[in-house]
């Protein structure tokens, strides 16, 4: 089974440097740089598992998240939120992020790319994806 990673980006130079450094470790990532495309990549290349910024022009992450999981057959995608929003800003519970299906979140300004990759690697060791 291919490891397909959808990475909803925003800054190019980003979302260039994850999809280069999934690559080089063995995952197919493909980055597309806002809400719309996101979906758009998904009905197209049905991805494993996301991994999405919150601040997007015209559509939020949070917006995002609400649409994706309108479909079904995307209902059991993990996402990993990799954002400049802290935790603390979204006013939601650990329970309704894991109900949301976001299964880590890491503040970009405290959070290495080694955490991300670690909780990416972890993502597809225990989930059946």
């Amino acid at each position: 089974m291919t490891k397909d990673i959808l990475i909803i980006e925003p800054s190019r130079p980003l979302a260039d440097i994850l999809e280069t450094s999934f690559s080089r470790k063995g995952y197919s990532a493909a980055a597309v740089h806002n809400a719309q495309d996101g979906i758009t990549a998904a009905d197209k290349h049905m991805p494993k598992l996301i991994i999405l910024e919150l601040v997007m022009p015209n559509h939020n992450g949070m917006e995002f998240i609400q649409e994706f999981r309108s479909y079904p057959e995307w209902l059991e995608v993990p996402v990993i939120i990799y954002s400049h929003i802290a935790p603390s800003e979204l006013d939601l519970s650990e329970g309704k992020l894991r109900g949301l299906g976001i299964i880590a979140h890491f503040y970009k300004p405290q959070s290495s790319l080694e955490e991300l990759y670690r909780a990416v690697e972890s993502a597809f060791a225990s989930i059946d994806i």
